[in-house]
This record gives C-alpha cells, structure tokens and sequence, in this order.
C-alpha cells in the first residue's frame, strides 16, 4: 500500500501532465468547482460535488465524427493519454455504466479510443457531499470497489493510496510515495468505509419506487402528468447527470467542398427526441418523456447493470440540485410512493432528504 502527502499532490500532478492531458478539481474565480486541465494556481483539494459531472472527458459536448473532403466521408475517432484526478465514485460508476451501454450493442469507437486511454483517480468519499447524496442506495459509493487505477482516502495530512491496476502502480512509483503497512493500511481504510457509510443515509423511497416499478412496470399517471406540466424541457437533468449518454447528429457546411458530421448532446425529454420521419411521435407530451426517462433511471437497464448498482441512476442527486422546478430523481421518488396504489390506499412519506 501507499500513502502521499497532501503537499506533494501538485508536483505529483505535475509530473504526470508532463506525457498526458490531467483532468483535475479547480476553483473557478466565481468560487465554482469544476473538472478541468490541471492548472496549479486553481487546483483545490475541497472537492466537494462539481456541478458536472466528469463525462465530457469520453463523451464531448459536441465532437466531430466525419469530415466531408473531395466527395467522400472520413471518420475522425481522436483520443489522447488522460488522467481524471479526484472523481467521486458515484461519478465513476457513471462512467463505468456509461463505457457498458456504448459497447453492449454495438462498437462505439469514439467513445472506446478515448476511455482507453483515460487513467481515472477517484476520491473515496468521507461522507455526503451534499443533502441530496444517495450513493449507499443505489451501490454506487462512497467509495469505489472496482474499475479505478487509483483510490484515495483521506488521512489526515495525507491520502492512503488504493491500487486498482498496473497502470495505477505504474502512477505511484515515484519517490513522492511512500510505503506503508499494507495490513494496517487496510485497517484504516475499512474504518475509513464503515464510517463514511453510516454518514450517507438509505433513501427508503428509491428503493420502494424500484421496487413498484418492477413489480407493476407502472405509476400512477396523475404522478407523470403532475410533472409534465412543470417541467420547462430545460434538459438541464440530462446534462448534469452522469450516465446519460444521449446524442443526435447533424451536419455542418464548412465551405462549398467540406462539411462536418457532429454528434452533441441531446435529451430524451426535448420533444422532437423520439419523433419519427413519419411525423408520429411516441413520446408526444412531457409527461410521456418525463416518464420514460425515469423508469430508463429506476428500471430498464436493471437486469444489465454490469457493475453492481441497483439502476442506471448512481444517486449523485444532481438532477434534484440543478432542476429549477424540481423534478428531480428524489422528488420523483417521493411521489411515485405517495401516490395511490391500485386499492385506492395512499402511503405517504416524510419528504425530503435526512
């Protein structure tokens, strides 16, 4: 096992942007913390919960796929050596569910060449990051149990460094890691894990409304409808959240003899996502789309989960802490299981995040 100093960390960040891009936490002049090229004046180690998530590292707001030249198409598949630093691990299973659902079906290349090449460094966390944090209920932290290079725990002065692969070994070769016990290491690292654990509360709701969903594959439509008349189609819940992988393509003119084919971002609840040639759209109120989306987030992808979690959501609570009307996952939750069921019977929860 190893451990580092928190003083060494920006020489140790230094080195490794010498041969590869380092994404890194910083402080932005508005106080914001965002992930971003390691830059030493900005670099913080108060992490926290960044607005947004690290995806855009594999999956680019908007990156050119084809370029048109001389009458013909030519694929543009682009990586570089990458390594994301301090990433909570709810936002690393985000990833790793991200790298399953583009590579389940068919190849992805743009998202393959890039995810191989990406070193990831998370942060175990010591407890909730914010009042809407529920990692411990969809098993998505708060520390990461696999797929990582590097873990790193809080030690005082210090990080205990967990080794994930040889890459990760290769990271911490450096004379600015030290060697330490492995035995007592592990000690305080599974204290590290009890403790964190306990501080991150179960949210009863999410489970239950799993568990209604997969057992009557349905709520109560008054619950759809309810939101659907809210929600703005911001789209704001798609792009802060960690796992949606949504895209659409189009085609740019650069000059009268080349173009660019991009792919971007896009939302399952904009309503032209699911409209067809034909003018039909299957999803053609909000309240369909709004529907859809979390039953994709609470079902669907359940029984294909590759990494542990319980659904595609990994609790980060981004989509309740940026969503202007509130319609996040937790209010959606909460309403799912307040809502009547079939006998007319209403089961009524508290509200809120403990």
């Amino acid at each position: 096992m190893k451990r580092i100093r928190k003083d060494l960390l920006k020489d140790v960040l230094k080195d490794w942007a010498l041969d590869r891009t380092v994404i890194a936490p910083r402080r932005t002049e508005c106080g914001e913390c965002i992930y971003d090229t390691f830059d030493d004046a900005g670099f913080t180690l108060d992490i926290a919960k960044p607005s947004a998530p690290p995806k855009r590292s594999l999956f680019p707001q908007s990156e050119v796929i084809f370029q048109i030249e001389q009458g013909g198409y030519r694929q543009v598949v682009s990586s570089s050596p990458t390594l994301i630093f301090g990433i909570r691990p709810c936002d690393h299973k985000g990833l790793l569910q991200s790298q399953s659902f583009m590579s389940q079906d068919l190849d992805d290349p743009y998202y393959r060449t890039k995810s191989e090449s990406v070193l990831t460094v998370v942060m175990a966390c010591p407890g909730s990051m914010s009042p809407t944090c529920f990692c411990t209920t969809t098993s998505s932290g708060p520390w990461a149990e696999s797929g990582f290079d590097l873990q790193l725990y809080d030690d005082g002065d210090g990080f205990l460094v967990e080794i994930g692969s040889e890459r990760g070994r290769d990271l911490v070769s450096s004379g600015s890691f030290e060697d330490i016990d492995d035995a007592k290491a592990a000690e305080k690292i599974r204290a590290f894990q009890k403790a964190a654990g306990s501080r991150i509360p179960i949210i009863p709701e999410v489970e239950d409304a799993m568990e209604r969903l997969e057992t009557s594959n349905k709520a109560s439509d008054e619950v759809w409808e309810g939101f659907g008349k809210k929600c703005i189609t911001c789209g704001g819940c798609s792009f802060v959240c960690p796992t949606c992988t949504c895209f659409t393509v189009s085609d740019r003119v650069v000059s009268l003899e080349t173009g660019d084919r991009i792919r971007s971002w896009d939302s399952c609840l904009y309503a032209g996502f699911t409209k067809e040639a034909s003018g039909h759209n299957p999803r053609r109120t909000s309240a369909l789309r709004i529907k859809r989306r979390h039953e994709h987030k609470l079902l669907y992808h359940k029984d294909r989960d590759h990494h542990g979690g319980l659904c595609t959501c990994v609790g980060c609570g981004r989509c309740s802490d940026y969503c202007p009307v509130h319609i996040g996952l937790i209010e959606v939750a909460h309403a799912i299981c307040s809502a009547k069921d079939s006998a007319g019977e209403e089961k009524r929860y508290s509200g809120g995040v403990s």
